[in-house]
Parts: C-alpha cells; sequence; structure tokens
C-alpha cells in the first residue's frame, strides 16, 4: 500500500491525495512525547486484524487509527458559525461541511474500524532516556499485509518535568450530570467511580493538574428554603483527584450574573437570590462554612481552591467583591481562582482567569496586576471565534497548540478550557452544538476528547487533545531555555510563530522547524 506520512501538527483529511515523504523526522525532549501521522491508500471493510512491531527505537510505541469528524459549519468571524465560506475563507482551512481526521481510536483489541486506513503514532521519551539519534521501525501488520513506517527519533538533553513539578497548570472542567448521563450511569454508583477514575487518567495524561469539583448541593426544608448543603459528592470526588495525582482541587461555582450588564449576581441554586441580599448572605455564609468543613475534615487545606463565578463583568464587580469577603470570612486563607472579563476587583480574587481576547484588549491593566504579584492565566472558549486562537476544527491544527506559547510570552503560567467533554448524541456528526435556536458553536469548540466505545470507559484523545498535552510541555520547554540562557531568546523563538492570539503563522513546516531549534538551544 502507498502512505505518506505528516506532521504531529498539520490536518489530514480523508480526500488528502499522498506525497512522497515516507520517513517520519523526530525530535523530543525526555519525559515527553512525539508523534506523526499516516493517511494510506488502503480502504479497510472493517474488521481487519492490525498487529503493532517496533524494531530499533528504544521507547514505547502507541499506534492509534484515526477516524473523521463531521465539520458542518464553518467558525464565523466574530462569534457563533456561519454558512458564508466567502467571508471567513482568509483564516478557516476549508469550506465546510467536511470530514476531517480528529478522533484517535486505541487499538487494545487488535482491529480495525472501516474506512481509509490513517493512524497516528505517539513515541513516548523516557525521562531517562539517552541523548543522540535513534533510527527504527514501526511496522503495522493489517492482515497479511505489512506497512513499514521508517523512523528517525533525535533524543535532547532537556527533560519535562513531572506534573507534581510543573511551572504550568492547566484544568479543563468535567461536568458530572452531563458526565453521568452521557455514560448511563448514576452519580455515586461504583459504575461511575470508575467511570471517574478512567477520565481522571486521561486528564492527568494531558497535564491538566487543577481539577474543578462539583458545588455542594442545597438541602432544603418542608418549605422549600434552603437550611443545609450536602458536600459528599465534591468530597468523593476530590479526594479521589488528589489520589490521582491533581496539585488542586477546586470547589465549583455558587453564583452567577443573570445579564452580564446587570449590577448584582444571583445563586445559582436560588436564582432570584441576589448574593447582596439577606437572603444571598444567609446561604452564602451558610455555604461557605459548610465547604470549609468538608476541606479541613478532608485535610485539603493545602489542595484547595473555590471559585465562585463564571466570568464575573465590570458592572456587577461590586457584588462579586461581597461574595468574595463573604467566602474569605468563612473560608480563612483560601486561594480564589476565576475566569474574569473585569479587571477591577483586585484584591477579590487570587488568581485572575482571562479570556485571550480580554487579555489583549486591557493589556496594560493585566500586566500591571502582574507586576504587582498576582497570578494571571488564559483561557479560551467559545466567544470569540474569528481567527482567534482556539481548539476548533476548521482552524490550523497549530493553532490548538500556539496559546501555550503566548501563555509563557505574556508570562502566564496557567490554562483553562471549559470544553473537556461535552457532546451531543452524534458524536463524531454533531460537532458544533447548537446554544440558542440558529446558533451554534464552532467544531470540537466543547470538547477535547471523544467518549470510549465497546464498554471501554477512558475516553479517546482527538487529535486536538494530544496537541493540548504537547503545548502544556512546550511551556516547561520555554520555561528551561528561560533559566539556562534568557527568557528573551524564549520570546523571541515565540515572536518567530505568534505574536498576538490573533497574529500567528499557522504553518506546521515552521512551527517543527522553531520547536526543533528549542530543543537545539537547550541541547
Amino acid at each position: 500500500m502507498n502512505y505518506q506520512i505528516f506532521s504531529e501538527n498539520e490536518w489530514i483529511y480523508p480526500d488528502t491525495r499522498l506525497g512522497k515523504k515516507v520517513k517520519a523526522y523526530l525530535h523530543s525532549a525526555r519525559n515527553a512525547d512525539v508523534c506523526f501521522q499516516v493517511l494510506t491508500d488502503k480502504t479497510l471493510a472493517g474488521g481487519e486484524n492490525i498487529r503493532v512491531s517496533v524494531k530499533g527505537l528504544s521507547c514505547e510505541v502507541v499506534v492509534y487509527q484515526l477516524l473523521p469528524a463531521y465539520v458542518e459549519q464553518n467558525s464565523d468571524a466574530t462569534i457563533f458559525t456561519t454558512l458564508d465560506y466567502e467571508s471567513v475563507k482568509h483564516f478557516v482551512t476549508r469550506k465546510a461541511p467536511f470530514e476531517v481526521y480528529d478522533i484517535t481510536r486505541p487499538l487494545e483489541d487488535g482491529t480495525l474500524w472501516a474506512g481509509w486506513a490513517a493512524f497516528y503514532v505517539r513515541l513516548n521519551v523516557d525521562k531517562d532516556a539517552v541523548p543522540g539519534l535513534c533510527e527504527g521501525v514501526v511496522e503495522l501488520q493489517i492482515n497479511e499485509e505489512t506497512l513499514v513506517l521508517p523512523v528517525s527519533l533525535t533524543v535532547y538533553k532537556a527533560q519535562i518535568p513531572e506534573l507534581k513539578d510543573a511551572a504550568f497548570h492547566m484544568v479543563n472542567w468535567i461536568y458530572y450530570p452531563w458526565l453521568a448521563k452521557m455514560h448511563g450511569v448514576e452519580i455515586g454508583s461504583e459504575e461511575y467511580r470508575s467511570l471517574l477514575c478512567a477520565y481522571f487518567e486521561n486528564q492527568i495524561e494531558m497535564r491538566n493538574d487543577y481539577l474543578m469539583i462539583p458545588a455542594g448541593d442545597p438541602v432544603r426544608n418542608e418549605e422549600g428554603k434552603v437550611v443545609d448543603f450536602d458536600f459528599s459528592h465534591a468530597a468523593m470526588v476530590g479526594n479521589l483527584a488528589l489520589q490521582y495525582g491533581f496539585k488542586y482541587v477546586m470547589g465549583g461555582f455558587t453564583a452567577r450574573w443573570l445579564q452580564w450588564d446587570r449590577d448584582d449576581i444571583y445563586l445559582l441554586w436560588d436564582k432570584e437570590v441576589s448574593v447582596t441580599s439577606m437572603e444571598g448572605y444567609r446561604q452564602m455564609k451558610l455555604y461557605f462554612t459548610k465547604a470549609w468543613e468538608c476541606v479541613v475534615e478532608n485535610n485539603w487545606q493545602e489542595h484547595y481552591m473555590q471559585c465562585l463565578v463564571d466570568e464575573p463583568q465590570q458592572r456587577n464587580a461590586l457584588s462579586y467583591r461581597a461574595m468574595s469577603g463573604i467566602c474569605r470570612k468563612c473560608m480563612p486563607g483560601v486561594i480564589i481562582n476565576d475566569p474574569v472579563e473585569t479587571h477591577n476587583i483586585q484584591g477579590a480574587l487570587d488568581v485572575w482567569v482571562v479570556k485571550q481576547a480580554t487579555y489583549e484588549k486591557d493589556i496594560a491593566e493585566y500586566q500591571t496586576l502582574q507586576k504587582l504579584g498576582e497570578e494571571v492565566w488564559i483561557y479560551t472558549c467559545g466567544y470569540p471565534a474569528g481567527s482567534m486562537m482556539n481548539r476548533v476544527m476548521d482552524l490550523p491544527l497549530t493553532v490548538s497548540r500556539l496559546p501555550m506559547w503566548m501563555c509563557y510570552l505574556y508570562r502566564c503560567p496557567g490554562f483553562l478550557h471549559y470544553g473537556y467533554h461535552l457532546h451531543r448524541e452524534e458524536v463524531e456528526r454533531d460537532t458544533c452544538p447548537r446554544t440558542a435556536p440558529g446558533k451554534r458553536l464552532p467544531a470540537g469548540n466543547s470538547f477535547v476528547v471523544y467518549p470510549a466505545r465497546n464498554g471501554e470507559l477512558k475516553p479517546w484523545y482527538a487529535v486536538r487533545g494530544h496537541i493540548q498535552r504537547q503545548a502544556a510541555c512546550d511551556y516547561e520547554l520555554f520555561e528551561l531555555l528561560a533559566k539556562k540562557k534568557s527568557g528573551e531568546i524564549a520570546d523571541e523563538l515565540i515572536r518567530k510563530v505568534c505574536r498576538g492570539f490573533d497574529d500567528y503563522e499557522s504553518s506546521a513546516e515552521l512551527f517543527d522547524r522553531v520547536h526543533r531549534e528549542l530543543l537545539e538551544l537547550l541541547g
């Protein structure tokens, strides 16, 4: 069969024409992984047996089958999606609808699914690997036919730190009721616990070291009045997460504005009760007192943060300050970590998580906060769309990796995304989820893993999920370069590829060349 090797940083499609690149030239730090993609001209009926063998490479090799996902609509220039390709063709990869290889299916069962034979190959380089050049092959035996893939792997001295020692932090939210429903299990059951273990394993492997746990559940009397809060679900999830190696667990949100341009914030479980009312104060005080009891009882004091509100705005900054004061009164010494849309809540939180576009719009204010010692992270979400860096399926694949390069350039040591596993029923087809009548999110914005099939629990990586893991390692490499040489040299490298969240070069060839230069500078 004919085949072509592709970079881990470029999209391939079922209709991609094969070229002449038939050898993988790879470069990696130690305690890291490097990947490549393979597309062939062989059509699979489904059910073919596959056996993987490796010769000459002294590292673990994991092979996945690449499967296509469907992009129904293109990202719009500002928000949501569009059917007007002409207005967005200068930044999207191709006109929707189209299919793109985004699903990486593990091959533990030794069989292949129908379609073109396409593969994602991951080489895990050990922390004690000997630096230097290694030549070998990866052989894929499909029934009676064997595909031999030559590999040249250069290992560098630089070593990615273990997650517990990471300079860079990352969180991708898990929606616990949604997760349980998607897999057909009951919250609190043994099946649910097994499901959490599988997803936590994936999150840790992806280098997520912070986890938002469920909020406390309100307990009401016969009249419907909130008289207590139950943190048993939160305690179970939090303890399990810390056992898996998460550095921090973060208490879930407790309030939300009803309209972004109004002054007040309202309780999530009693949406007519504002946090600045007497009833709001009573419930908030009860909530945070019980939350702190849960923290102390489980000995989480050194591993706990509290989230209050998703995206407080400038208009409701005073309400947010009031809520923060109640929280700090009841949870002495707690760290508050929130995604924010304003910079005028100084002193009300400790970790500012700022949308990429918001950071650059108000960059002077946020950099002033950083100079004052405030910790600022970056997040991306459904808005803005357009060419702004985000992890979506109709932007170049490098754009899923570059936000972490911008995090280093702006000295923001953390990254958040809400969209880890939020799928519709037709997982591979409905990748632009509806948010309102006639409104859809860009393809893949709400997830970077796919639910496993055939009774398996551990989710399958999207190609973009692999890229996010590697991007977290890139930040660590820039941190190492700054220590070895200087932060200015690291910045110069980054600017060869990106200068802003919507000012970047999308070429995978350029990215690979600059990334190799980074490794060479580290020795």
